[in-house]
């Protein structure tokens, strides 16, 4: 084992954050030797990027179309931020010592910061980097992914509330052949038009086959739509679209002339929330989709209805107690409770990245949470809070080193963003008193002379102590040309 990282988060150790908290934390790094570098920093970055590969058909310059394999790729880096725990910089070349250390970290995440996404053909990552900056050697890196979580509360927009409600019918001309003309006919309604994680979609749906075609399965599907935009090949704007299936109902088959009703519901498993913006290289989207099954040789294919559902992140007020469409609803400010954060449901991942995000469910047991006295509250509280927080207790670790060449001040910035705080540091800095800067917490014993055959170090490679340099030949039986070889 040459070096390890724990990262751990204060007071949250799923690693959930909603968009504008305070992300604080530490980095336990751990060597079993000592080390030649020149600083240690901290990164808290997210970024969003898009890469898939199409073949294209191009005209060559002999006039003659060509088909060549074209990369479309795109990068948004959203935030950045970088704290140097240890050494400066650029800076002289210092020595880590063998032991445990523990380095702080703390950023604001901003208000705009998109949701944490893993797909297909594109990532919106957030990620804690602690880097060790060797000298002569490749630079040592350590990350931890977390989830960030831009809130999606519907009840900012009165149209969420609003149900799903459409009548569709079909003819088959299998029917034709045998002179009647009589359609399919789905006619589906649902209670609201947008869910949350954790949710029971109530749909009532009524099939009326006066058909001659037998419908083999009454299907509802949730779908997400996923869209990947970049820009890197020029002039045109590339678009990628990708479509999966996250959450599926079989309600059972339809014999012609026969009438059905389903009075069903679908749970909203853990996934990603619609996405709000339009400029974000990653959009998800979501379709309700309710499908008559028939056979393919009676022609003119399922009937089918979509709806376009929205995914968010905080309830419809009141729909803790929903029991389906056409149903009596309970009124006031009802809440289903503290969610649970859930790994995406999605097998999907972009390239390398094996890491799920957490996103909230909502515990819909049919029991309404709470409701606040004369509508206080403005919904549940979903991520922690470091004002209610209790202090996380101390670690036990060996003090961090300190350049016995360098500064008598703290070896890192005690205030790197002046303009978010000016008068209080964003991490604590050294909790070791002046006086004791300036003597470092481990030996620091001087270079000494080799002894005959004893072990030194030459640029990083160790000399073993039994080794002995070729003796020198004597010059009178040296060569004429002064060139020899032993």
């Amino acid at each position: 084992m040459a070096s390890k990282v724990n990262f751990a988060f204060d007071n949250n150790p799923l690693g959930v954050y909603q968009s504008g908290q305070v992300i604080s934390g530490t980095a336990e790094l751990v060597t079993d030797r000592p080390k030649t570098i020149r600083s240690i920093f901290i990164t808290v970055n997210g970024y969003g990027e898009t890469r898939w590969q199409e073949n294209e058909e191009r005209v060559g310059e002999d006039g003659k179309p060509t088909k060549s394999l074209v990369t479309h790729t795109t990068t948004e880096i959203y935030y950045s931020c970088d704290q140097h725990v240890y050494g400066q910089s650029g800076g002289t070349q210092l020595e880590l010592p063998k032991g445990k250390f523990v380095f702080p970290f703390r950023t604001t995440i901003p208000l705009n910061a998109p949701t944490s996404f893993n797909g297909a053909h594109g990532q919106i990552k957030h990620e804690v980097t602690l880097t060790i900056d060797r000298a002569v050697r490749y630079n040592n890196i350590f990350k931890q992914c977390f989830s960030v979580i831009l809130p999606h509360d519907l009840n900012k927009r009165q149209e969420y509330a609003e149900p799903l409600k459409r009548i569709e019918s079909k003819s088959f001309w299998w029917g034709s052949i045998f002179g009647a003309h009589k359609p399919m006919v789905m006619d589906v309604s649902t209670s609201y038009s947008a869910y949350v994680p954790g949710q029971k979609i109530h749909f009532h749906l009524v099939l009326d086959n006066q058909s001659d075609v037998q419908c083999q399965d009454v299907k509802v599907r949730l779908l997400k739509n996923a869209s990947y935009r970049a820009n890197s090949s020029g002039a045109k704007e590339q678009l990628k679209v990708t479509e999966t299936r996250v959450a599926d109902k079989h309600c059972g088959e339809v014999l012609k002339h026969n009438k059905a009703l389903f009075d069903e519901f679908l749970i909203v498993p853990p996934t990603t929330p619609t996405t709000q913006s339009e400029r974000d290289p990653i959009r998800v989207s979501y379709t309700l989709r309710f499908i008559a099954k028939t056979f393919k040789l009676h022609g003119g294919g399922d009937l089918v209805v979509d709806f376009p559902l929205t995914i968010g992140t905080v309830p419809i007020s009141g729909s803790a107690a929903d029991k389906g469409p056409g149903q009596a609803q309970s009124t006031g400010n009802s809440y289903p409770g503290t969610p649970n954060f859930h790994e995406d449901v999605s097998e999907e991942q972009f390239e390398s990245n094996t890491f799920k995000p957490r996103y909230p469910v909502f515990p819909f047991n049919g029991k309404p949470g709470s409701d606040e006295a004369n509508g206080a509250a403005n919904g549940p509280s979903l991520y922690p809070k470091v004002k209610d927080s209790a202090p996380a207790a101390p670690a036990h670790f060996t003090p961090n080193p300190v350049s016995p060449a360098g500064p008598k001040t703290s070896p890192y910035p005690t205030n790197p963003h002046p303009a978010a705080s000016p008068k209080t540091a964003p991490y604590p800095s050294n909790p070791q008193p002046a006086a004791a800067q300036k003597a470092p917490p481990y030996p620091t014993n001087g270079p000494a002379a080799a002894a005959p055959g004893g072990n030194f170090e030459v640029l990083g490679f160790s000399i073993p102590p039994d080794y002995q340099p070729t003796p020198t030949a004597p010059a009178a039986t040296a060569p004429a040309g002064g060139i020899g070889w032993k």
